[in-house]
């Protein structure tokens, strides 16, 4: 579920990056959380969390890797004992679990 997320997402921001930590551009997000969105609700999660949970992801995501690190992300798997990119990435998804239903 993870993966094709950010599989999705890599379709929308392409190769190209600069030297800092650069924010995804507004539009990138808006179309990875759609996209997340429908997915999460294919899955069963309700409507009033997928948003919610989809934004906080690609908020997390585009704060946390910003353009620069796109690559690295996009090769890490969510793992707290994984390498310092899985890390990062499993604090972001734990981060936003809070707003899933328990």
């Amino acid at each position: 579920m993870v993966r094709s997320f950010i599989a999705a997402l890599a379709l929308l921001l392409g190769t190209t990056f600069v030297s800092a930590q650069t924010p995804w551009p507004e539009g990138v997000k808006q179309s990875y959380v759609e996209r997340c969105a429908e997915s999460m609700l294919s899955q069963g999660l309700p409507p009033k969390t997928a948003k919610p949970y989809c934004s906080c992801i690609a908020d997390g995501m585009s704060k946390e890797f910003g353009k620069e690190d796109y690559n690295q992300m996009m090769k890490a798997e969510p793992n707290p004992k994984g390498t310092p990119y899985d890390r990062r990435l499993y604090k972001l998804f734990s981060a936003c679990s809070s707003i899933l239903p328990r």
